[in-house]
């Protein structure tokens, strides 16, 4: 099921990627350090927009990874409260 939504997900974004593509294939020019060169529109923005995406997606995983330290690190700590306060709140005999 949740293989099945995904791709109910991206099929409308792959298929705005194919417009978005084929309205934007005029070609550019491009000028390299020594060379000029000649590429469609949607390369150049493709180009400029996956560096973004990849850098972001960096930075999420960085995040997300901290999270999971510190939940780690609070999961241990409650085991160690709730096996002191078993001990604490044992009857006296």
């Amino acid at each position: 099921m949740k293989r099945f939504i995904s791709l109910l997900i991206s099929i409308p974004f792959i298929l705005l990627i194919a417009v978005f593509a084929s309205k934007n294939a005029e070609p550019v020019s491009v000028d390299l350090l020594f060379d000029q060169v000649n590429l469609p529109l949607v390369v150049c923005l493709l180009a400029a927009f996956f560096p973004g995406v990849v850098v972001g997606l960096a930075y999420d995983w960085i995040a997300l990874s901290r999270l999971k330290k510190k939940y780690n690190r609070l999961e241990k700590k409650k085991e160690t409260l709730q096996g002191l306060s078993g001990v604490l709140n044992k009857p006296d005999e």
